[in-house]
């Protein structure tokens, strides 16, 4: 099959075109009074699909049509970007659909209007300014989008970080305060008719101007411009940190203006009459919420507090994906070591092994990210510890091996009426089973319901599902009474994604009722509040 052919023919179907040249990857024709390129791909390369390129543009202030420039024949070419990533499954089409939607799509770009030409350049705000920017900037925003001024710090490799007041870093050590540059988040309301800088079109004063006290639109609130009215400056340089919310994306961008020597002493006056340069600079948000904004994860439940109690094997895997999922703010108990035959099912690395889990585990959290604090606190949890440091969380996690440490906490819990919600986790021996269950200790039911019969006796766990005899294959003794149960990694990561689905609804309200969940190698099932007991000792004058 001939692949220019088969483009001359479709391309000969549009009134609108006019074939000039061929070359040998090339089609050239005239569409509108200028000229164009289609690269065809090969038949035999069934993901690819066409490039078009136009002949010496001059025209920047056009969206989707590239910057940079082609040489090819003595011509300098622009390519045109038709497609955003992963929109299309080029595999799905045939090679004459590649061509056809191809062309389509430049006959739509051509004729977009005034506003639809605005609203693609916005859309691609960001690609346009960071092209043009020389310098960027790490910078830890606050969520409210409120007017601030931002603290600088700087390290000892002159990286710069912006932080608002209100955000704390565990790395700080590693930086120090830089008072001498003023830098303001300004958050934009109105961002009608703001568009990037191009080639032969860079920002002005008058661009900053319209944004600051711009008479067509209000773009700023009302706090932030009678700062910048009134605010009196002293260093001859000032940064800015616009923010914008374009299709539901945050888009932020930043200016550093150098303002030559004056007698003017606001920051609006210089910006009017003072003005040497306007740098772009492009902005690297690194602040924890907008992270997790950006890969879809639940930001309302940022800034909940939660204590883990258990730093083992599954404690630890539960604080890395939480932590990964929106809960910054963690406390860790456990007074035991890593040992090095456990390595393999911890999230910590070798050379932690013999030390202290929790401070193993707080070091691998905190260098996640900055925002992420950590309390580690490397002692056993008893009731004099429940009460001084429960109150202070918004939900308890139990992942600790030993039966004997979640009942004797259950039956403080109950008995102080605790008011936050409270997950025991728990997996089987051979690492197939686990278990979830949530108490609400103003409803019937508590984890010592799974020890008690329909008499009130006390008996083993009865929900739990391996016998005797395979508890007894999957233990190893390592002398002087000491155990470790084999259960592998699987059982980790499918009982792990189970609580972070199960920490996000209970913060969102949407289960009511005490429930136990029983987790296998192919299903999870919800088994309700089935589990009370009615004559359970602990809790019977709630059932």
């Amino acid at each position: 099959m001939d692949e220019k052919k088969i483009v001359k023919e479709i391309l000969s179907l549009y009134d609108e075109i006019k074939i000039t040249n061929e070359d040998d990857n090339f089609i050239f024709f005239e569409l509108y009074g200028n000229e164009y390129g289609i690269v065809y791909p090969l038949i035999e390369a069934p993901i690819s699909r066409p490039a078009i390129i136009i002949k010496d543009n001059k025209n920047y202030e056009y969206p989707h049509i590239m910057l940079s420039e082609i040489p090819i024949n003595g011509n300098m070419y622009r390519s045109i970007c038709l497609y955003e990533a992963g929109s299309q499954i080029e595999y799905l089409k045939t090679y004459e659909e590649k061509v056809i939607d191809a062309i389509d799509r430049l006959f739509e770009l051509l004729n977009l209007s005034s506003l639809e030409i605005e609203k693609e350049f916005q859309k691609e705000f960001l690609f346009y300014w960071n092209m043009q920017a020389e310098t960027f900037i790490d910078a830890y925003i606050q969520s409210d989008r409120v007017f601030h001024k931002m603290n600088v710090y700087v390290n000892q490799e002159g990286n710069f970080r912006l932080i608002s007041p209100g955000i704390k870093l565990n790395d700080k050590k590693e930086f120090r305060h830089f008072p001498n540059l003023d830098v303001y988040y300004i958050p934009i309301i109105d961002n009608r008719g703001i568009l990037p800088p191009v080639k032969n079109k860079m920002w002005k004063p008058t661009n900053i101007l319209d944004i600051l006290k711009g008479r067509t639109y209000k773009r700023i609130d009302t706090v932030a411009y009678k700062t910048i009215k009134d605010e009196k400056v002293k260093g001859n340089e000032t940064v800015f940190i616009f923010e914008m919310i374009i299709n539901k994306q945050i888009v932020t961008f930043g200016v550093k203006i150098r303002f030559r020597k004056t007698s003017y002493s606001t920051l609006m006056e210089k910006i009017e009459y003072a003005v040497e340069t306007i740098e772009c600079l492009k902005v690297n948000r690194c602040d924890y919420y907008y992270l997790n904004k950006q890969i879809g994860n639940d930001v309302s439940i940022i800034g909940k507090k939660i204590a883990i109690i258990g730093a083992g094997s599954l404690g630890s895997y539960i604080a890395v994906e939480l932590v990964k999922s929106g809960i910054k703010d963690l406390s860790l108990y456990d007074h035991d070591i890593i040992e090095k035959e456990n390595i393999l099912r911890h999230q910590s690395d070798f050379v932690w092994c013999d030390c202290s889990k929790v401070n193993a585990l707080r070091y691998k959290l905190q260098k996640i990210h900055p925002e992420i604090i950590i309390k580690a606190n490397k002692e056993y949890v008893t009731d004099e510890i429940l009460e001084r440091d429960a109150n202070e969380f918004d939900m308890l996690i139990f992942a600790v091996g030993s039966s004997d440490t979640q009942l004797l906490a259950n039956r403080f819990l109950k008995k102080i009426k605790f008011s936050k919600p409270v997950l025991y986790v728990w997996l089987e021996a051979g690492g197939i089973d686990s278990h979830i269950l949530y108490v609400d200790y103003s409803q019937a039911g508590c984890f010592e319901c799974l020890y008690t019969d329909e008499n009130g006796n006390l008996i083993n766990n009865k929900v739990n599902k391996t016998t005797e005899e395979q508890i007894e294959k999957n233990i190893i003794r390592n002398g002087c009474g000491a155990t470790r149960v084999a259960y592998g990694t699987s059982i980790l990561l499918r009982t792990t994604s189970t609580v972070l689905d199960v920490v996000q609804r209970l913060f969102n309200g949407e289960i009511k009722e005490n429930l136990l969940i029983d987790i296998d190698k192919s299903s999870i099932k919800y088994q309700g509040n089935k589990f009370i007991e009615s004559r359970c000792s602990c809790c019977s004058d709630s059932n």
